[in-house]
């Protein structure tokens, strides 16, 4: 591109001139185009996300300490044990919320971008006794659990949506409400586990998928 004030050439992406900082006026400004897939948790994407609010979260992680608070209060009659456990309960639960919202907002992984990206989740592979590490995606072909979590010994699973026909619920007292685990057969007698808020959701929405896929 050359400038009609300095006649300085400069690269085509250029917007203003490098010698002089004038306006290049031939050249357009032009936002990028980003994909919505890319993050999976913004307004432009029109992935379904599976989670409580961050203010749920936190008080199902409050609610024990609460609890506790209550116990140790009609126990001792002492109001200073209560706020304590309240406080240390307060904190812990901020804290893990926090962690959680981080483990949903990741981008998404190279794997999965131009894939089309159905459902997302917070999720891990241990119970309902856990918390989140990392985020499971249905895709219109299978399900892909990515680990953010460098402790964890799986960092990645992918299971073909057709192999998921075994998958049962498992409810009962968890961590967070609604928190279900999902165990699934990917076909060669290979038993997977997700823990995952909402899981009949996830049900539903495989059972759509495998009904798609055998219509084709």
């Amino acid at each position: 591109m050359i400038c009609t004030s300095c006649y300085f050439i400069n690269p085509s992406e250029n917007v203003f001139c490098q010698n002089c900082g004038s306006h290049l006026p031939h050249v357009e400004k032009q936002k990028p185009s980003i994909s919505p897939l890319i993050l999976a948790n913004t307004l432009d994407n029109s992935s379904l996300l599976i989670s409580r609010s961050p203010w749920q979260m936190r008080m199902d992680l409050w609610m024990p300490f609460i609890w506790l608070a209550m116990l140790v209060f009609v126990a001792t009659l002492n109001n200073t044990y209560a706020l304590c456990i309240l406080g240390v309960g307060l904190a812990f639960a901020l804290y893990k919320s926090h962690d959680t919202q981080q483990i949903i907002q990741q981008t998404i992984p190279v794997e999965l971008i131009n894939k089309t990206i159905i459902a997302y989740g917070p999720a891990n592979t241990t119970s309902r006794f856990s918390m989140p590490t990392g985020v499971l995606y249905l895709l219109s072909d299978g399900l892909y659990f990515k680990s953010f979590d460098s402790n964890e010994e799986i960092s990645f699973i992918h299971i073909e949506i057709s192999f998921t026909d075994t998958a049962v619920r498992k409810g009962g007292l968890s961590i967070f409400a609604n928190w279900h685990e999902i165990e699934m057969n990917n076909g060669m007698k290979d038993r997977f586990t997700f823990t995952v808020q909402n899981g009949g959701e996830w049900m539903l929405l495989m059972k759509v998928i495998r009904s798609e896929l055998s219509k084709r």
